[in-house]
Parts: C-alpha cells; structure tokens; sequence
C-alpha cells in the first residue's frame, strides 16, 4: 500500500513533468524551427524530452494506475531505476557538456531548467528515498541499456537521411563518422557506469535489511 507522503511526492512529480514536456512542446510547435510535417519527430528526436517523458509516465502510472498492468511494470524497481539513470544522465551531459552553448530567453530559461535540472532532481529523490533497490540484479543492465541504444541508433540513421542532429555531439555531418562513434562509446560507458553504480547502491542496501 502506497503512502500518503509518496502520494504527495508523486504528485508533484507528475504535475511538474507533464507540465514541463506540454509547455515545451508549445514553444516547439510555435518556434519555427523546422517544417510542420517535421516538428513532432524532431520533438521526441532529444533524448532529454524521451527521458522527461518516461518520468511523466512513470509517475502517472504510479500515483494513479497502480493496479493495472501499466502501473505494475512502472513500479518495478528495475524500470524506475532504468528511468532514474536516462534522467540523471540528461542532467550530467546537459550542464557539463551543453549548458553555454545556446542563449534563452524568457519560458525557455525556465523550461530549460526544468527539464535538466529540477525533474532530474526530483526523480532522483523518489528513487533514494521510495524505491526498494535491494531487488536491482547485475543482469538488469543488458535491459537498460537497450533504449539509449536504440535512440542512438535511430538518431544517427535518420540523421543521415534528413541531415538533422539534436545534439552537437552525435553531428556526423560536423564532426565525421569516426568521432560521432566515439563520442556514442564514451556516452555508452557513462551510461555503463551510472548502471553499475545505482545497482551498487540495490546491493549494499539489500545487505542492510533484516533477515
């Protein structure tokens, strides 16, 4: 049975992430950026607003849907915990990577923060202190790793037809092949590491529990 104080958190978490993700999209559909035939993908192309939104799920389906076969697969610790790194790793590669790179104005500003900042933090929290992470195994990390593979894969083959990147870092028409390549093996070991890392975290706290 779910408490009353991760009611509250959830809640807050989902009001806050589906709020982020549609204000977002409002300023993308009136930015002018790309054709309109072309928004929507370009929209879910960023890996920031895939992993925002798996956040907005989760949560949803959590608070809301906990009985059914969608809330029971959110709330597996192995699924929030996947979620918990693809979020935590657009906040890492945004403010160390990206962060000075683009000048924003007014909703964006705040936006921007939202989405790199404030929900990372905030799911973040709600894995330390509501998800039971001594059920995390060594073998979930081959399951996780298959979306940011994916997102990947689909990002460079669909760049290479429509010569668009989202981010700077995967531009093969930039930066070349070979260094896009690179780059995707040093963000595969990040991703790598932060898994090992939170699975960790599910060890060491399964050893704390009684027996």
């Amino acid at each position: 049975m779910m408490k009353q104080k991760e009611k509250v958190y959830l809640g807050l978490l989902m009001v806050t992430a589906w709020f982020t993700l549609i204000f977002q999209f409002y300023l993308h559909i009136n930015s002018g950026v790309a054709a309109s035939s072309e928004l929507l993908v370009r929209f879910f192309s960023y890996f920031t607003i895939d992993s925002n939104l798996l956040v907005a799920l989760c949560s949803t389906a959590i608070l809301l849907m906990p009985q059914t076969a969608f809330g029971r697969f959110f709330k597996k610790p192995s699924v929030v915990t996947a979620i918990t790194i693809y979020i935590t790793v657009v906040a890492l590669v945004y403010n160390t990577v990206l962060r000075f790179l683009w000048m924003l104005s007014g909703w964006a500003i705040v936006l921007n923060e939202l989405l790199h900042v404030i929900v990372p933090i905030l799911f973040l929290i709600y894995w330390i202190y509501f998800v039971p992470k001594h059920q995390l195994k060594w073998a979930n990390v081959w399951g996780w790793l298959v979306f940011p593979l994916i997102y990947i894969s689909f990002v460079l083959i669909r760049g290479s037809y429509v010569n668009f990147y989202p981010y700077p870092f995967l531009n093969v028409t930039e930066l070349g092949l070979q260094q896009v390549i690179l780059n995707c093996i040093f963000i595969t070991l990040l991703f790598v590491i932060l898994f090992l890392a939170f699975i960790a975290i599910g060890k060491r706290q399964a050893k704390k529990l009684p027996l």
